[in-house]
C-alpha cells in the first residue's frame, strides 16, 4: 500500500495539560479560551488606550544588583497565539496582536559561569484574577533584541500554561554582558496588570558529578539491564516519540510504539534456533494501518489474556483503535464506541473486576475490564470508558476529575493502571498544587480523589506512574518540585511513596534518584510485582536547573529503581550506562514543536513472564560524538528497550542466590585471508564482574577446543589458513564464580573486502540504504501502484575535483528498474539537514516530473502539516537549476543530480547533519504521499563534510632528481646526496610537496627514509654503486622514473715499499 505521511498534527504537538496548553481545541468546535478572548475582544478596541507598557521599560541584572522588577497593563485585548500547528511562537503586532516587551541586560563578571556552573536568571510572572477566574498570561524571553513577531520565531525560554505564576529560567549563562528580550503575552485578559520579577540565582556546587552516568559497581541481587537497539533505517527510528510497551506471556513477545509504527520484539532466547540472551531481538513491524497516523499513539497489552491494544486517537477507542490476539499479526482495526469526552492524552489499562462487579466476568471479556481514558484540551475533565468486551466496544465516558465534585485534580493524567483487587487508578501531576488522581472502586462507575501528601508539583512537571503490587499496594512515583536553598535553580527529583489503602494515606517517601546524585528527571513510569515488589523507570540528569530549556547542559541516562521490601528501601540503576539518551540538552514538557521535544511526553515500563523489568524509551543521542559528547544531540526518537538481564526480579517465585556463572556472550565475526575478526556482546555478568573470556576454534560443528583468551570483547585470530574452508568460533565468558556455557557458534569464510569507496568518484560515498521490495500505493481511496523505479535501494554522495574550482556536489538516487517518462506529480529527492552556528536549515535536490521530461532541481523544502520538514514539498520560488551533468539514463535505475555547494549554502567545511530521500506523488495537486523513502523514519541520517576542492584534484605522480658529491673516489668514499632538486607538477593551491626521500646507496646498507632531501653515505669497498632515489608526495603518491647516480669506488693502491 502507499503509504501517506500525515499532513496534520503529529503525535506529540497536542500534549497539553493545565501547564501544557496549546490555543486552539483539536475538534475546532469549542475552546472556552478564545471564546473569552472574542467577547473581551469586543470591548478592546475601546480599552486598549489604557493599557500600559513595562514600567520601567528595561533593566540591567548584575551579580551585585538584587532582583529586577516591573509592571505591565492593565490588559484588555487577548492575544491568544501561539495558533496550534501553526505557530512556533506568539504573534505580537501592535495593538491587536498586544505583547508587552521588557529589555532585559544581563551582566555578569568573568569567570563567573566557571564559578557558579548551575546559575540561572529566573523570571517570575504573576497577576491578581480580576474575579472571573479565567485570566492567562504566558511568557517568552528571547536572545537578543526582538520587536513584533510572526509566530515563526520560538522562544528561546518560555513559560506558557495556565499557572499562575508562570516562571522560567535562563540557563547556562555567559560571562559579560547579554542582551534579551522579555514578552508577556496576554493570552486572556480581563482587565489585570502583571508583575514580572527578574533575579540571579548563582547556584551552588558543580555542573555535574564526576562519574556520572557510568555504569554501577557490581552486586550480587542488585537488577542489572541489557538494552534491544531497533534497527537501522527503519520506522522505529523516528524523529520524535513517546514509548508505550506490552509483554505478552503467552509468546513471550514485546510489543511496541512510540508514534504511530508498532514493532514487536522477539527476545533471542524464545527465537528457533534459540540465541544468547544478550544477543539483539528480533525486530517485526506488525503496524496496525488504523493507528499508523494519528494525535497521540498508546498501545497496552492485557497480561491474562494476550491481547494488545493500541489507539492513535483522543476521542475514543473507535475508529483510530484496534486490538490483536496474535502479537499484531492480525488487527482488528476498530471498536464500537461513542465519543469518550476526553480530547489529549489518551491511556489505555486493563484488569480485574472490582468484587462488586464480578457477575460481568464472562468467556469473552476472561474477567478483565478494560479502561480507555482522556482529559479535555486543553483544559477541563478527564472521563473514562469501560469496555464488558475485552476492548472490542466501550461505554459511555464518565467524569474521572473535574465536573464531578473532584476540585483540586486538573490537566494531564498520567497512564491508567488496574490493581488486583478492581481498583482503578488515574494519576494526575497537578491537583491544588501537589500530585494525586482520581481512583475508582466500582469499575471506573464513579471516581474519588486522592492527594500525595507531602508532594510538590511541578509547573511543566512529568506525567506520574502507579505500581501495583499483588497485594494491591500502590507505589507513586512522581518527580516532586523539590525544596532548594535560596538563590539555587530549581530541582526536581524522582521520589516514591506507598499506599496500603486505595490512596487514603501515603507513607514511606523515598527520593530514588539520591543515590546518584540526580537532580532533574522525567518520564517516571511504574510497574508492580510480587507482594512488596515494584520499579520505576526514569530519565534523570545531574545537573540542576532549567531542564526543559535547549541549552541545558546535563546529560540524560534511564534509570530503573527497584523495591524488594514494600518501599522501605530502594536501588536505583543506570539501565544506559555510558550511553545517554538525551544530552546537552532539556527535555521539553509543554507541547508544541519546541526543538528539544523529541521524546515527547512519557516512556512506559512492563515486566515479563519471570518479572524481569522492561523499561521502553525513546532514545535521542544516537550518534558516535553526541553519546561522547563531541557533538550535540540528535534530538531524535529511536526505539529502545532496556531488559533486567540479573539481579533479583520483580517476581519472587523466580529469585535465584547470586553470584553465579555469567550467562553466554553473543558471538559474531567476519573472516578475510588474514585473519578471523570475532566481536561479542558481553552477557549478563551473574552478579560477579567478568574477568576473562575464552576462544574457542574447530573446523567443524561442535568441535571447537581452546584457542585463547582476552579481557576484550574482541579478538582477531591470525593464525587462520586460508586454504581451511570454514572455521568455527564459541566464546565463554569467566568471572569469579565459574565460566559461562557457549555462546551461539559462528560460522566463518573468507569474504574479500570490497574496495574501499571514493569520494572523489562517482557515485561516492553511501549515506542510506534501504531494504528492496518494500513500496506500496495508497492514494487517497484508489489504491495505486507504485511505478517501476520508485523502490530505494541506497543514497550516495561524491564530490569529484572541478577544473574551473566551483565545487559542485553529485547525489545519486539507486533505485530498481524504472521507466521513462514517470507518473506527473512524482519526484525523486534527497533533503538534507545543514546546522551552522546552532542554526538548522534544510535544502533538497529532486528529479521532478511536472511534464514527460524530469527537471532536476535544487530547492528549499517546506515544512509539512505537523511543522517537521522530509523533503516532499518545494518552499515556492526556492528552486535552481541543477547542472547539466545530473541525469537519468536507461535502464532508469540511477537518479543522478549534481548541484553547485552554494546553491545548497555550502562551503568547504561545512557539514550535511543528516539525509532523508523518498519517491512522492502529488494526487490532483493536493495529497502528496511516498511511494517510498530512506530511512522508514524519515528521520535526518548519516553526515557529509564538503571538501576543499583540490582535495579530489588529480595527482600526478613528484619527479625524483639525485645529485652527488663526488661520483668517484677511493675507498673509503663518503658521498653527499642531494634530492632537493625533486619536484611535484601539481603546482595549484594548495600546492602537493615532497614530504619524504627514500635512499638506496646500491651497496646493501639498510634504505634511508627521511624528510630532509640531503645525506651522506660513506662506502667502504671498492665497487660500482647504482644509488637510487625515490620521492612521495603529500598526498601520498611516489615517484615513479628513475633517479639514479652511479657512485665508482677504487680500492686503496697499494703502499709503496
Amino acid at each position: 500500500m502507499f503509504r501517506i505521511i500525515s499532513d496534520g498534527p503529529r503525535c506529540g504537538l497536542t500534549k497539553e495539560n493545565l501547564m501544557r496548553k496549546n490555543p486552539v481545541s483539536p475538534s475546532g468546535l469549542f475552546n472556552p479560551r478564545a471564546l473569552i478572548a472574542f467577547s473581551l475582544g469586543s470591548v478592546g478596541a475601546l480599552l486598549a488606550m489604557f493599557s500600559l507598557a513595562a514600567t520601567p521599560s528595561s533593566g540591567t541584572l548584575t551579580d551585585t544588583s538584587g532582583p529586577l522588577s516591573y509592571t505591565a497593563g492593565p490588559f484588555f485585548v487577548a492575544n491568544p497565539t501561539p495558533i496550534l500547528f501553526v505557530d512556533q511562537g506568539p504573534e505580537c503586532s501592535g495593538s491587536a496582536q498586544p505583547c508587552d516587551d521588557f529589555a532585559l541586560t544581563v551582566t555578569l563578571p568573568a569567570g563567573y559561569a566557571a564559578a557558579h556552573p548551575n546559575a540561572a536568571v529566573k523570571v517570575t510572572l504573576a497577576w491578581n484574577d480580576a474575579g472571573s477566574g479565567s485570566s492567562d498570561y504566558d511568557l517568552y524571553i528571547y536572545k537578543g533584541t526582538v520587536d513584533n513577531t510572526d509566530g515563526s520565531q520560538a522562544a528561546n525560554y518560555q513559560s506558557a500554561s495556565s499557572a499562575n505564576p508562570e516562571i522560567a529560567s535562563i540557563s547556562p549563562l555567559s560571562d559579560g554582558t547579554s542582551q534579551y528580550t522579555v514578552k508577556v503575552v496576554p493570552y486572556t485578559p480581563t482587565g489585570e496588570s502583571v508583575h514580572v520579577t527578574i533575579e540571579l540565582l548563582p547556584g551552588s556546587g558543580s555542573g555535574g558529578s564526576t562519574g556520572f552516568g557510568g555504569p554501577d559497581p557490581t552486586t550480587p541481587g542488585v537488577p542489572r539491564y541489557q538494552n534491544f537497539f531497533a534497527p537501522d533505517g527503519t520506522s522505529a527510528q523516528n524523529s520524535d516519540g513517546e514509548f508505550n510497551i506490552g509483554f505478552n506471556p503467552k509468546t513471550g513477545r514485546i510489543m511496541t510504539m512510540n508514534i504511530g509504527p508498532i514493532w514487536r520484539l522477539t527476545p533471542p532466547e524464545r527465537l528457533s534456533p534459540a540465541k544468547p540472551e544478550c544477543c539483539e531481538a528480533l525486530w517485526e513491524d506488525k503496524t496496525n494501518l488504523t493507528t499508523i497516523t494519528g494525535l497521540d499513539p498508546i498501545l497496552f497489552t492485557d497480561q491474562k489474556t494476550g491481547r494488545t491494544f493500541a489507539s492513535n486517537s483522543t476521542v475514543g477507542a473507535n475508529a483510530v483503535y484496534g486490538y490483536s490476539d496474535n502479537d499484531g499479526d492480525l488487527w482488528v482495526p476498530l471498536a464500537a464506541s461513542p465519543a469518550s469526552g476526553g480530547t489529549d492524552h489518551e491511556t489505555i489499562g486493563s484488569g480485574p473486576y472490582p468484587t462488586s462487579l464480578s457477575a460481568l466476568s464472562n468467556p469473552v471479556n476472561q474477567g478483565e475490564a478494560v479502561y480507555y481514558c482522556s482529559q479535555s484540551f486543553p483544559l477541563g475533565p478527564a472521563t473514562c470508558q469501560r469496555s464488558d468486551t475485552l476492548g472490542a466496544s466501550y461505554g459511555p465516558g464518565v467524569l474521572a476529575y473535574e465536573g464531578n465534585g473532584i476540585t483540586q485534580c486538573h490537566g494531564l493524567h498520567g497512564h491508567v493502571h488496574v490493581a488486583p483487587n478492581g481498583t482503578v487508578w488515574l494519576p494526575v501531576n497537578q491537583c491544588g498544587g501537589k500530585q494525586g488522581g482520581a481512583v475508582s472502586t466500582d469499575g471506573g462507575t464513579t471516581w474519588s480523589e486522592f492527594i500525595v501528601t507531602g508532594s510538590q508539583s511541578q509547573i511543566n512537571g512529568a506525567d506520574p506512574s502507579v505500581g501495583i503490587d499483588n497485594n494491591s499496594t500502590a507505589y507513586y512515583c512522581y518527580v516532586n518540585n523539590e525544596p532548594v536553598a535560596p538563590a539555587n535553580p530549581p530541582e526536581g527529583h524522582v521520589h516514591i511513596k506507598v499506599s496500603k489503602d486505595g490512596g487514603k494515606t501515603w507513607i514511606r517517601d523515598f527520593d530514588v534518584g539520591a543515590s546518584h546524585g540526580i537532580k532533574n528527571a522525567a518520564h517516571t513510569e511504574a510497574i508492580g510485582g510480587s507482594a512488596g515488589r515494584a520499579a520505576c523507570g526514569f530519565l534523570g540528569t545531574d545537573v540542576a536547573g532549567d531542564y526543559q530549556s535547549s541549552g541545558f547542559p546535563g546529560k540524560w541516562y534511564a534509570f530503573v529503581a527497584t523495591t524488594y521490601d514494600e518501599g522501605q528501601t530502594w536501588v536505583t540503576v543506570n539501565a544506559t550506562p555510558n550511553d545517554p539518551v538525551q544530552s546537552k540538552t532539556g527535555i521539553w514538557q509543554q507541547g508544541g514543536s519546541h526543538d528539544d521535544r523529541n521524546l515527547l511526553d512519557f516512556n512506559e515500563i512492563t515486566v515479563d513472564d519471570k518479572g524481569r523489568a522492561l523499561y521502553g524509551y525513546s532514545d535521542g543521542c544516537v550518534t558516535p560524538g553526541c553519546i561522547a559528547g563531541t557533538a550535540a544531540d540528535d534530538f531524535v526518537a529511536f526505539m529502545r528497550v532496556a531488559r533486567q538481564s540479573g539481579g533479583k526480579s520483580l517476581f519472587a517465585s523466580f529469585d535465584t542466590a547470586e553470584p553465579v556463572a555469567p550467562k553466554p556472550p553473543c558471538l559474531s565475526g567476519t573472516r578475510d585471508p588474514a585473519a578471523s575478526h570475532l566481536i561479542w556482546k558481553a552477557p549478563d555478568n551473574g552478579g560477579s564482574d567478568i574477568v576473562n573470556y575464552q576462544i574457542l576454534r574447530g573446523t567443524s560443528p561442535g568441535g571447537e577446543v581452546l584457542l585463547g583468551q582476552t579481557d576484550k570483547t574482541a579478538f582477531d585470530d591470525t593464525t587462520t589458513n586460508p586454504a581451511v574452508s570454514h572455521y568455527y568460533y564459541v566464546v565463554k565468558a569467566v568471572n569469579g564464580v565459574g565460566t559461562s556455557g557457549s555462546s551461539n557458534e559462528a560460522n566463518l569464510t573468507v569474504v574479500v573486502p570490497l574496495p574501499p569507496e571514493d569520494v572523489c568518484a562517482l557515485p561516492g560515498l553511501t549515506e542510506l540504504t534501504d531494504p528492496s521490495g518494500d513500496t506500496s500505493a495508497i492514494l487517497g481511496i484508489v489504491p495505486t501502484p507504485a511505478p517501476p523505479g520508485s523502490d530505494l535501494l541506497s543514497f550516495q554522495i561524491a564530490q569529484p575535483y572541478a577544473s574551473d574550482n566551483i565545487i559542485r556536489l553529485a547525489f545519486t538516487v539507486n533505485t530498481d528498474n524504472g521507466e521513462s517518462p514517470q507518473p506527473i506529480g512524482s519526484s525523486w529527492y534527497v533533503a538534507m539537514k545543514i546546522i551552522k552556528n546552532g542554526t538548522t536549515t534544510y535544502k533538497g535536490v529532486h528529479m521532478t516530473w511536472n511534464v514527460t521530461t524530469p527537471m532536476f532541481e535544487s530547492y528549499t523544502p517546506a515544512p509539512n502539516g505537523s511543522g517537521g520538514v522530509d523533503g516532499r514539498f518545494v518552499t515556492a520560488g526556492s528552486q535552481k537549476p541543477a547542472e547539466p551533468s545530473s541525469g537519468y539514463a536507461p535502464p532508469f535505475n540511477k537518479v543522478v543530480i549534481v548541484v553547485k555547494a552554494s546553491d545548497l549554502g555550502l562551503n568547504p567545511g561545512d557539514t550535511i547533519s543528516g539525509f532523508v530521500s523518498g519517491v512522492s506523488q502529488t494526487a490532483g495537486g493536493v495529497i502528496t504521499g511516498l511511494y517510498d523513502q530512506m530511512p522508514d523514519s524519515l528521520a535526518f541520517t548519516g553526515s557529509y563534510t564538503v571538501n576543499s576542492n583540490q582535495v579530489c584534484r588529480p595527482n600526478a605522480a613528484p619527479t625524483a632528481v639525485l645529485t652527488a658529491t663526488p661520483t668517484s673516489g677511493t675507498a673509503p668514499l663518503a658521498v653527499k646526496f642531494n634530492g632537493s632538486g625533486s619536484y611535484d607538477p601539481d603546482t595549484a593551491p594548495p600546492p602537493d610537496t615532497i614530504a619524504s626521500y627514500t635512499f638506496n646507496f646500491g651497496d646493501r646498507s639498510p634504505v634511508v627514509t627521511q624528510p630532509t632531501p640531503i645525506i651522506s653515505h660513506t662506502y667502504t669497498a671498492s665497487g660500482i654503486y647504482p644509488a637510487t632515489l625515490t620521492v612521495t608526495d603529500s598526498r601520498g603518491l611516489q615517484s615513479t622514473n628513475t633517479a639514479q647516480v652511479v657512485i665508482t669506488v677504487r680500492g686503496k693502491p697499494p703502499k709503496k715499499k
